[in-house]
C-alpha cells in the first residue's frame, strides 16, 4: 500500500518540485547575466514559473522514461538522476533555442569547456543539474523496492 501511495502521489509531486528547481535556476542564471532586471523581484518569481512549466512539459516524456527504469530496476544512483536531468536540460535547449524575450544571450557564459554550447544551453543544463539533484533527494534514494518491504 505504501508503494503504490508513493507512486501515486509522492513521485508527481517531486517531479512539480524538481521542475520548480529547474525553472528557479534557469531565470536565475538569466538574472544574475544582468539580462533581467534585479529589482524585479516579482518577474523572478513569474519567470521561473513559466519557464519550470516550459521544462516539465518538454522533460516529462523522457523524465517517465527514466523514473520507470530507475523505479523498476531499483536505481538510487545521484549521478543516474543528474544524468536525466542534464539529458532534460540539453531536450529543452532544442526546443526553446532561446527565451522568448528581446535580449541577446551572447556571451552569458563564457566557460572554456562549454565554447560549443550558446548561452541559453548552458543555462538549460544547469536547471536540468538541479532537476536531477531535487528529484533524488525527494524520492530517487528510495527508488524501486527493498526486499524487507515486500511482504
Amino acid at each position: 500500500m505504501s508503494a503504490l501511495f508513493r507512486l501515486i502521489f509522492i513521485v508527481p509531486f517531486a517531479y512539480i518540485f524538481s521542475c520548480a528547481a529547474a525553472g528557479l535556476t534557469i531565470y536565475a542564471a538569466w538574472q544574475h547575466t544582468g539580462f533581467v532586471l534585479e529589482e524585479a523581484q516579482f518577474e523572478l518569481i513569474l519567470g521561473s514559473v513559466f519557464v519550470a512549466m516550459a521544462f516539465g512539459a518538454v522533460s516529462f516524456p523522457v523524465s517517465l522514461i527514466g523514473i520507470i527504469i530507475a523505479e523498476a530496476f531499483t536505481i538510487r544512483s545521484f549521478v543516474w538522476f543528474v544524468v536525466l536531468g542534464l539529458l532534460n536540460g540539453y531536450i529543452l535547449s532544442w526546443t526553446l533555442p532561446e527565451f522568448p524575450t528581446v535580449f541577446s544571450y551572447q556571451g552569458m557564459f563564457e566557460l572554456p569547456a562549454l565554447q560549443g554550447f550558446e548561452a541559453s544551453t548552458t543555462a538549460y543544463l544547469a536547471g536540468g543539474s538541479a532537476f536531477g539533484l531535487v528529484y533524488w533527494l525527494l524520492v530517487g534514494r528510495n527508488s524501486g523496492l527493498e526486499e524487507s518491504r515486500i511482504r
